[in-house]
C-alpha cells in the first residue's frame, strides 16, 4: 500500500511535520532517525543531583547526559496496544523502506540538535531562576503564616509566569516542603516542620542548599550534559530494522559512550549479525504465550512470535550483558497465574536481568482500550506501584529469582537471573 509520507525513497516534509509541537527532532537527509528528551533530563537538570535520575541510575546511566534516540522513528513490524506513538497515523511500515543515512552523519546531527536543545529549549537560566523561585515561595509562605496559596495566589505575589509556578511548586511538592491541600488540587500550604524550625530566607536557602540543589550543582549539570556519555536506542520503532546498526553502535563507541538497544525480538538474524554488541541488549518480552502476545502487539510480522523466542535463545550465547523486560498490562498479560510462563522463558534465556515495568500512560497510550477494543475503563488495565509491586514479590517467591531494584516513579522493579544480587549492576565497559 502507498504511503504519501514516502516519496522517491524519502520521507517527506509532511510526515516531519507532525512532530513540529513535540520535543522530537527529526535526524538526517532522509528524516528516518530522531532524538528526543526524556522527562528524567529535565529533571536532573533543575537538581544535578542523583536522585534526579530515571531506573537506569541502577546501571551508572546519568539522565542528563544520555542521548534518547532511534535511527528508525517511523519503521515497526508491531502495533503494541501499549504504544504512546501515533501508529495508527504515523507508522510508515513494518519495513525500513528508505535509503539509509549514514551512522556517522546521524550521530552528528544527534550531538549538534541534543546540544541546541540544552542551550536553548532547556537553558541554564531556566533552572537557576526556578531555584530562585522555590526560596521565593517558601518565603512567601512562611511570612504569610498558616494561609493556603494557589497558583495564581503565588503567581500574583511572586510575579512570574504561571509555567514558571507550576515547575517551582512541582519540585518542592515532590521534596514534601509544601503540600497539596485537601480537596482542594492546586492549593498549597508550607509543611508544618519548616514553619516550626525556620525563621528567615537565608534559613530557607540553606534547607534548599542541603535538600534539593545549588547554584553550583546546577551548572555542572547542564554543563556536563552538552557532552552525552550514553546513547539510549530506543526512542521510537524497532531500532534493528535499521539496515547499519553494527555500524551506528560503533560509532558511539568510537565517542567513548554506552549504549543500550531496546528491541522488540522480532529479529534474531539481526540480534546474530551485530558487531560490535551493545553494552546492554533489551528484548522486550510482551506476553506469556503467543495469543496474548498477538493482542498486545498486534503484529504486522509472520511467525513474530515464534522469532522472539529465537532472539531470547540467542541470549545467553551473546557477549554483552542482557535483559528481558515485561512491559505490564493490567488484566492482560500480567497476573498470576502467569508466573509460571515467565519463570519458563526466564530459566531457558537465561539474561542477566529481568525487568517488570508498567506501561506509560501518555500519548496515544491513552487509547490503550480501544485498541483492545474493550469498554473497560483505562484504570482497569494500568497497573499501579503497588499492584505491580505484589505481583513483583509473588514473582520473586515462585521464580527464585531476586528483585534488586525498585523504582517508584517508573514503576520499575528488576531481579537478578544470571547475576549474582550482590554485584553491582552498573556498566563498568562500553
Amino acid at each position: 500500500m502507498k504511503n504519501r509520507f514516502i516519496v522517491d525513497n524519502r520521507i517527506t516534509n509532511e510526515f516531519v511535520e507532525t512532530y513540529t509541537k513535540t520535543t522530537y527532532r527529526i535526524i538526517g537527509k532522509n528524516k528516518h532517525s530522531s532524538i528526543k528528551p526524556c522527562h528524567w533530563l529535565e529533571q536532573r537538570l533543575m537538581t544535578g543531583r542523583n536522585n534526579r535520575n530515571c531506573y537506569k541510575d541502577i546501571f551508572g546511566i546519568n539522565s542528563h547526559r544520555c542521548l534518547q534516540n532511534t535511527p528508525s522513528l517511523p519503521f515497526c513490524n508491531h502495533q503494541c496496544v501499549f504504544c504512546w506513538r501515533d501508529i495508527e497515523a504515523g507508522s510508515l511500515g513494518s519495513e525500513f523502506s528508505v535509503e539509509p543515512d549514514e551512522p556517522k552523519e546521524i550521530i552528528s546531527e544527534m550531538f549538534r540538535h541534543h546540544q541546541d536543545i540544552i542551550q536553548n529549549h532547556l537553558p541554564l537560566r531556566r533552572y537557576l531562576d526556578n531555584y530562585e523561585i522555590m526560596i521565593d515561595i517558601l518565603y512567601y509562605m512562611l511570612i504569610n503564616g498558616e494561609s493556603s496559596h494557589t497558583l495564581n495566589s503565588l503567581r500574583n505575589k511572586i510575579h512570574v509566569s504561571k509555567n514558571k509556578i507550576e515547575r517551582a511548586t512541582n519540585l518542592l511538592k515532590n521534596q514534601n516542603f509544601i503540600t497539596p491541600i485537601s480537596h482542594q488540587v492546586t492549593g498549597f500550604k508550607l509543611d508544618d516542620d519548616i514553619r516550626r524550625c525556620i525563621n528567615s530566607r537565608e534559613e530557607i536557602e540553606v534547607l534548599i542548599n542541603r535538600a534539593l540543589t545549588t547554584p553550583d550543582e546546577i551548572m555542572q549539570a547542564h554543563s556536563e550534559a552538552m557532552i552525552p556519555n550514553h546513547a539510549a536506542i530506543s526512542l521510537d520503532g524497532e531500532p534493528l530494522l535499521y539496515p547499519k546498526m553494527s555500524e551506528f553502535v560503533q560509532e558511539f563507541k568510537n565517542r567513548s559512550m554506552t549504549t543500550f538497544i531496546v528491541s522488540n525480538g522480532t529479529l534474531p538474524d539481526k540480534i546474530n549479525d551485530l558487531k560490535p554488541l551493545p553494552s546492554q541488549l533489551y528484548i522486550t518480552l510482551p506476553a506469556p504465550n503467543e495469543q496474548i502476545y498477538k493482542q498486545v502487539c498486534r503484529p504486522m510480522v509472520k511467525n513474530g512470535w515464534k522469532k522472539i523466542n529465537e532472539s531470547l535463545e540467542l541470549l545467553n550465547s551473546l557477549s554483552c550483558r542482557t535483559l528481558i523486560r515485561l512491559t505490564a498490562i493490567k488484566n492482560v498479560n500480567i497476573n498470576n497465574t502467569y508466573i509460571e510462563n515467565y519463570k519458563n522463558i526466564l530459566k531457558k534465556a537465561n539474561p542477566n536481568f529481568f525487568e517488570i515495568k508498567g506501561f506509560t500512560l501518555q500519548a496515544k497510550a491513552l487509547s490503550i482500550k480501544d485498541r483492545l477494543k474493550s469498554n473497560k475503563e483505562l484504570h482497569y488495565y494500568f497497573p499501579d506501584y503497588d499492584f505491580l509491586e505484589d505481583f513483583a514479590l509473588r514473582f520473586e517467591e515462585i521464580s527464585g529469582f531476586p528483585i534488586i531494584y525498585k523504582n517508584r516513579a517508573s514503576r520499575d522493579f528488576l531481579f537478578a537471573v544470571n547475576w549474582d544480587k550482590d554485584k553491582d549492576p552498573k556498566i563498568t565497559k562500553l
